[in-house]
């Protein structure tokens, strides 16, 4: 967590939200940055599905083969990749493929020297031995935290070949608004300035996709160059998106009074966080009584062991007895319903509040 005043601007021309970039963002990626990066399993937890956990890179990789034909000898770049799980998962089902991985930092290269197949890299910067060759450049989760997006932009059509394909996935903070306040997200897409920046680069056949996965976007285009088109973004789309946005930053703004109000009421009875992820973790430091907090519940399987505010993470089965109310730390869109599915907790006197 980073003290101060996040500052948030609305594009009223194309939709987009921008955040003010932190100080020293490109050494905080090349030297501190790092995500599931304590075993090569590790993940996070996208959704459980009739009892069984589907993490983010299976999910990942299941959407992407459904929009991508893969073939034998296709070149691929995983943009921005990290541990490249995603990217990894598909070479399983197509192994024929050639993989090539970027990152901005080399902190990933042992997880890459243990790549399933020979495998291509370069970190910090592009190989430029790489332009014009890539068929699909891929991008999971990392454009949202790229400060000069047109530079981003310009290496992913260097790398592609006319006609290639750019597939990536970003964020959309309608769908959770924990984007809008995760301090190292630079951009808030929107669908219409998704398409925006696309044909303002040269992609055409731009397909963006809300729905196929949860509070994200997935964006598939065609890299034409010249002759791309631009479409005018549509007026009264742009004002309904600035009210929504404005009521995001309303919610935030009223958020740590709530938590504080809930703490209040409920006296000197145990409190879990369900949750180690933003929400979770943001609520803990809202706390006035943090310690309070017997534990946080999480159904990940790779956050066992591990520990918040020197509290440990727990599954729901092993939530402690004396806990009476639970604080939920989740995407507010989804919450009861996660929370709902939850077997171990049915017919358990537990109070739950909701963000």
């Amino acid at each position: 967590m980073i003290e101060g005043t996040t500052e948030v601007r609305f594009c009223s021309h194309c939709g987009h939200v921008q955040t003010s970039e932190l100080p020293s963002l490109v050494e905080y990626y090349a030297n501190e940055y790092e995500i599931n990066a304590t075993s090569d399993e590790e993940d996070q937890l996208y959704k459980v599905v009739d009892g069984r956990k589907v993490y983010r890179a299976e999910h990942q990789a299941s959407v992407l083969m459904s929009k991508i034909s893969f073939r034998d000898g296709l070149r691929v770049l995983d943009y921005g990749c990290a541990k490249s799980a995603t990217l990894k998962k598909v070479l399983t089902r197509h192994p024929g493929i050639k993989p090539f991985l970027f990152d901005v930092t080399d902190r990933y290269v042992p997880f890459w020297e243990r790549f399933p197949q020979d495998v291509q890299w370069s970190t910090h910067t592009p190989n430029p031995d790489w332009f014009g060759t890539m068929d699909v450049v891929l991008s999971f989760y990392a454009l949202e935290h790229v400060s000069d997006l047109t530079q981003a932009l310009l290496n992913v059509k260097r790398l592609l070949k006319t006609g290639g394909i750019f597939y990536f996935l970003v964020p959309n903070m309608y769908h959770n608004v924990a984007d809008f306040v995760v301090a190292d997200h630079v951009n808030h897409f929107s669908a219409s300035s998704l398409a925006y920046l696309l044909q303002r680069h040269g992609f055409g056949e731009i397909e963006v996709d809300e729905q196929i996965h949860d509070a994200a976007f997935v964006v598939k285009a065609r890299f034409i160059g010249e002759g791309a088109g631009m479409d005018t973004p549509d007026g009264d789309a742009l004002a309904r998106l600035r009210e929504e946005a404005l009521h995001i930053a309303q919610y935030w703004n009223t958020f740590a009074a709530r938590v504080k109000e809930y703490e209040g009421m409920v006296g000197d009875g145990a409190m879990a966080i369900y949750g180690a992820g933003f929400y979770g973790n943001f609520i803990s430091t809202l706390l006035m009584f943090p310690e309070r907090i017997s534990c946080f519940v999480d159904q990940n399987e790779y956050l066992r062991g591990k520990r918040i505010m020197s509290k440990p993470i727990v599954a729901p089965q092993d939530i402690p007895d004396e806990v009476s109310h639970v604080l939920v730390g989740l995407n507010p869109v989804i919450a009861k319903s996660v929370i709902g599915q939850i077997e171990q907790w049915q017919g358990k006197s537990l109070e739950f509040f909701y963000l």
